[in-house]
């Protein structure tokens, strides 16, 4: 069931007064809300002017073919051609009582048509959730609701940090260590795999030697090694499970279906670096494939490039969105994309959705937008580590000890 709105009752009431009074004319009363009535009808002075008549004539004649409209108490001329609309009661009452009867409050679809993918939460596998991903899942999930009202068809995308240098150090450091507790249950919990992540970290931190194993670590998982690949295998399943269990708590719309990590990529990067180093949109910049910007520096007056694939032949964060922006709009027919990331990841995105526009995968009809968000700052004014002294501020603890938080503004980060 449609319900008409009463700007556009009354816009089809003043329309029929003004063809009753002045015959057929080029006339398009704007209708809007008003301080001096409901509503106020525009348009005449125009109208007066193709005419050469006087708009205070035209709007009383049109007032006086309003007098018998059911709809109005009264109409009224107000200032130069203005009138003023003032709406029976009933009329009210009977649109109130409409609305109660259409699920969607009259609102339009404005969306029909539109295909949009929100890139939101975008948790890592083997590490907790903390209130970054909080903030990302709830705005996300809101942008979700809000197009599928709108009649627009939303995709949803969990990009999972499933992939990368971090599982290059806790795999290796678990085959290292087998006997350490986090590395030896079989039933391991997110809790054990943050535990083994911290462990993992200091050593990557403070052996170069190890660093550098686990970074051929990376570059066998990326390259299917079987025993890597099993234990990957077993973090992202525990993952995938307390992930779940988080958004079945919130009530939101993701499920393990939306999740598609940065794994799910893989295969496509070294096509993804050639086909940028084919075209010249990437060159090789010190054993690294890079693509540069004339207006994008460093500190150090240096161009700061998009680094797509690493001296070692690892591909980073850079290649894996790019990959997806190509799937995204290619495979699944996105005419927009968003991605709700914090405000720290501003530039990463302009190099990636500029880098996709010069490599032509981001045609100038799919709009590409960074839905920023702030971040939260702990009492030292610096964002919210995963431990903040003998407290974790994870999500859970944040649910069940919340307590006041500073907020950054999102334009600042």
């Amino acid at each position: 069931m449609t319900v008409p709105s009463l700007a556009s009752m009354l816009s089809e009431s003043v329309i029929a007064a003004a063809t009753a009074t002045l015959g057929p004319a080029d006339f398009a009363p704007q209708v809007r809300r008003s301080e001096h009535a409901d509503f106020q009808a525009n348009g005449i002075l125009a109208t007066a002017r193709t005419l050469r008549r006087s708009p205070r004539d035209l709007a009383t004649a049109v007032v006086a073919a309003l007098a018998s409209d059911g709809l109005l108490t009264a109409a009224q001329v107000a200032g130069p051609g203005f009138v003023n609309l003032h709406l029976r009661d009933r009329v009210l009452l009977a649109q109130l009582a409409a609305r109660l009867t259409d699920p969607r409050l009259v609102i339009p679809t404005p969306e029909a048509g539109v295909t949009t993918v929100i890139d939101y939460s975008q948790p890592n596998i083997a590490k907790e959730m903390h209130v970054g991903h909080l903030r990302s899942t709830i705005i996300g999930d809101a942008l979700v609701r809000i197009l599928e009202h709108l009649g627009g068809t939303v995709v949803r995308r969990n990009h999972v940090g499933d992939w990368g240098t971090q599982f290059g150090m806790l795999i290796q450091y678990r085959l290292e260590h087998p006997d350490t507790p986090a590395a030896a249950s079989k039933a391991q919990t997110v809790s054990d795999l943050a535990a083994l992540y911290r462990q993992a970290r200091i050593a990557f931190d403070a052996d170069a030697a190890f660093a550098e194993r686990a970074r051929r670590r990376v570059v066998a998982l990326q390259g299917g090694d079987p025993e890597t690949l099993a234990a990957w295998r077993d973090f992202v399943a525990e993952s995938t499970r307390y992930f779940t269990e988080v958004y079945d708590r919130l009530g939101v719309r993701l499920t393990a279906a939306d999740a598609v990590g940065e794994s799910a990529y893989n295969d496509a990067l070294p096509d993804v670096a050639n086909d940028l180093e084919q075209s010249g949109v990437a060159v090789v910049s010190d054993g690294a494939l890079c693509v540069f910007f004339d207006d994008l520096c460093g500190p150090d007056g240096e161009p700061t490039p998009l680094i797509v694939r690493k001296r070692d032949g690892g591909f980073g964060y850079a290649a894996t969105d790019l990959a997806a922006v190509r799937q995204r709009v290619a495979d699944l027919g996105a005419d927009r994309m968003l991605y709700v990331v914090d405000a720290r990841q501003a530039m990463h995105f302009r190099m990636v959705f500029e880098t996709a526009r010069r490599a032509g995968w981001l045609p100038s009809a799919v709009d590409a937008v960074h839905v920023a968000f702030g971040t939260v700052l702990g009492p030292d004014g610096r964002p919210f580590k995963r431990l903040s002294g003998n407290r974790r501020t994870t999500l859970r603890n944040l649910i069940i000890y919340p307590g006041p938080r500073c907020l950054t503004d999102p334009r600042k980060g």
